[in-house]
């Protein structure tokens, strides 16, 4: 009886001192969203692989080697955007 009268008193001031404060957002970290894209992707893949298991020949140009040539072409592009944007407003200011 003694637990059920605490749960009702804390409840109650839990109540009174929620109504009292703005409610706020929850902040969705940058970094949170695009590993759960990464990972929905990579279940897709799983997916894709485990239903079309006879049709994956059109993926034989994916290789690590391939992905490590990917990941540093765009890389090397950012790089260039970037320091063409930052000599851009060095040059303006």
């Amino acid at each position: 009886m003694a637990l059920i009268s605490l749960f009702i008193i804390m409840t109650k001031n839990n109540n009174i001192s929620t109504s009292s404060k703005e409610i706020k957002k929850p902040y969705k970290c940058r970094n949170c969203y695009i590993i759960r894209l990464f990972l929905l992707a990579v279940v897709f893949i799983l997916l894709f692989a485990l239903i079309q298991s006879d049709n994956l020949h059109y993926l034989d140009f994916v290789t690590p080697s391939n992905a490590a040539i990917i990941i540093i072409i765009l890389g090397i592009i950012m790089f260039l955007v970037k320091l063409i944007n930052y000599i851009s407003e060095k040059k303006k200011s």
